[in-house]
């Protein structure tokens, strides 16, 4: 099977709401968004969550701590809430005390976990991979999810299809052409689906049809849902292309990927098994075109984001425009379909403006966000003495909203990266073995913004047959005051080789101490990324 590449649906980070919920995945997952990972240097992501007030029930006092979680369901009807299984991983806490943790297990109790005997201050609390920081007395642990409460989810991530379109744009091969490839993404408005279609074969250069089951639909959103025509449920499928985006400084083309062609299917029932290929067919229409405006000062992410570490390398600058079917007020919860990719050359530090034409088929009320990248990467000599070298790509700075109000003014950063980044007080980006069992990552402020939160995120190499691979681990998740926390005890395994990447988030009505997971997409949003270099343990 031969991959497009394909947009990263991280190039979607927000997520926020109306109503009051949330949600813990089965503990066979973690609770809340999962982490992004890591593979031989090339960031794979995923969409995080956003949300609102805890449920209720009250807030207990004295010293019990109480933890809750719903699932709240965006449908193109309304929202649905039910409370989320939490007793098959049951969370529990770790009170800090001069370098050691005394861990506290909960009581289920009225469909929520009760702790007693919580002396006041900041205690830990663990959740599928997550640690979360926090003093507060009743913390909601859930998240939003999208499509009816009552679908019922497949284990199938990947389903065979059976393609019947015609009437496509002249499709462009991957190197027939100095632009990038044509791609066929699909989403449904009605349940969580979106992702990509790929081929055993490449199609022909030009053609405008295809008819053929040696294609592959991968669901990037969860396992595939079983379809109910009698609930509605249908998909759009696009076809992406590139469009002339003008030229650049140096007088080079430039083209940018959005849609050209797409069509709604008719509702449908399909039970999804891995064997049995998902049809989709029908004759795929020209779609309508908006224009969008932009400046986007490239230097003044480029500067910051070198930050991220000392021997950092300038990647791309990423523009993304995504579309998403649930749109609240003053948020967006969604798995989405991309409108503009554009890609500038690595290390542009001009300040790029145009006038973008771009295809959009989709609905007026549908939430139309923006998002500016800049990525970085960075060698690390593998602490092995192999002398191998591990490449790691991050997105080291991004900028997040509406798009009007993106495109509003010139586009900038809203934070800068984390500061100082230190392992037991000695600096991070030095290599070095890690003495403690339990060690103490710290950080200073970033220059610009102010943190409404840091994520602290580890990642240990695994060697796979001589090829490194950064595997992710844990993730601890604390308020924007706090620029240190201890790594709990089993976090780091002997003999191992890790790195950190603690990322300031600067998000509206982000509440990482109350709900950690339903605040994380407020918009507008920013996020900077600090790494540390390779560490190892004895």
């Amino acid at each position: 099977m031969k991959p497009h590449r394909f947009r990263p649906l991280w190039a979607v980070v927000c997520v926020t709401w109306l109503g009051c919920a949330g949600s813990e995945p089965d503990a066979s997952s973690s609770v809340g968004p999962r982490e992004p990972q890591m593979g031989g240097g090339t960031w794979m992501g995923e969409p995080l969550s956003a949300g609102c007030e805890p449920g209720d029930g009250g807030t207990p006092g004295g010293d019990t701590v109480r933890v809750t979680s719903h699932s709240r369901y965006y449908t193109l009807v309304g929202i649905a809430e039910k409370p989320s299984g939490m007793s098959a991983n049951p969370p529990y806490l770790l009170i800090p005390d001069a370098g050691t943790f005394t861990r506290i297990d909960g009581t289920f109790t009225d469909g929520s976990y009760q702790y007693a005997g919580v002396p006041q201050g900041t205690y830990y609390l663990r959740t599928g991979s997550n640690y979360i920081l926090t003093d507060s007395r009743h913390v909601e642990l859930g998240s939003d999810e999208i499509g009816r409460s009552d679908v019922f989810h497949t284990s199938v991530t990947m389903s065979p299809l059976q393609l019947d379109l015609s009437n496509l744009a002249p499709w462009v091969t991957y190197g027939s052409q100095a632009v990038q490839p044509s791609r066929l993404e699909f989403l449904s408005r009605q349940v969580a689906v979106m992702g990509e279609v790929f081929f055993d074969e490449d199609p022909v250069d030009g053609q405008t049809s295809m008819s053929t089951t040696q294609a592959w639909a991968w669901n990037l959103a969860d396992t595939f849902p079983l379809f109910e025509a009698a609930k509605g449920d249908s998909m759009y499928v696009n076809q992406l292309g590139a469009v002339d985006a003008g030229t650049l400084p140096d007088g080079g083309a430039l083209t940018h990927h959005t849609v050209v062609r797409s069509l709604e299917l008719t509702p449908f029932d399909f039970t999804p098994d891995g064997v049995t290929p998902l049809p989709l067919g029908g004759v795929m229409q020209p779609v309508p075109t908006r224009e969008l405006s932009v400046e986007w000062r490239l230097s003044e992410f480029l500067v910051p984001a070198r930050q991220l570490h000392p021997s950092a390398v300038s990647g791309r600058p990423l523009l993304f425009v995504d579309a998403a079917p649930h749109r609240p007020e003053d948020g967006w919860v969604s798995y989405s379909s991309g409108l503009v990719n554009l890609q500038l050359p690595a290390g542009a530090s001009y300040t790029f403006t145009r006038r973008l034409s771009y295809g959009d088929p989709f609905p007026s009320s549908w939430a139309r966000i923006g998002t500016a990248d800049y990525s970085m990467s960075y060698r690390n000599v593998v602490p092995d003495g192999s002398g191998q070298t591990f490449s790691m790509s991050f997105r080291a700075l991004r900028t997040h909203d509406r798009l009007d109000d993106l495109v509003a003014a010139p586009i900038v950063p809203r934070i800068t990266p984390p500061r100082g980044l230190t392992i037991d007080g000695l600096d991070a980006n030095v290599q070095r073995q890690v003495g403690a069992a339990s060690p103490v990552i710290a950080w200073l402020p970033p220059d610009v913004g102010t943190p409404t939160g840091y994520n602290v995120a580890l990642y240990r190499l695994e060697n796979n047959r001589g090829y490194y691979l950064a595997r992710y681990q844990t993730t601890l998740r604390v308020p924007g005051s706090t620029t240190q926390v201890r790594l709990p005890p089993g976090t780091l395994l002997p003999g191992s080789i890790y790195f950190v990447l603690v990322t300031a988030l600067d998000i509206t009505d982000h509440d990482p101490k109350h709900r950690p997971f339903q605040s994380l997409s407020g918009l507008p949003q920013g996020s900077a990324q600090a790494a540390s270099s390779l560490f190892t343990t004895p």
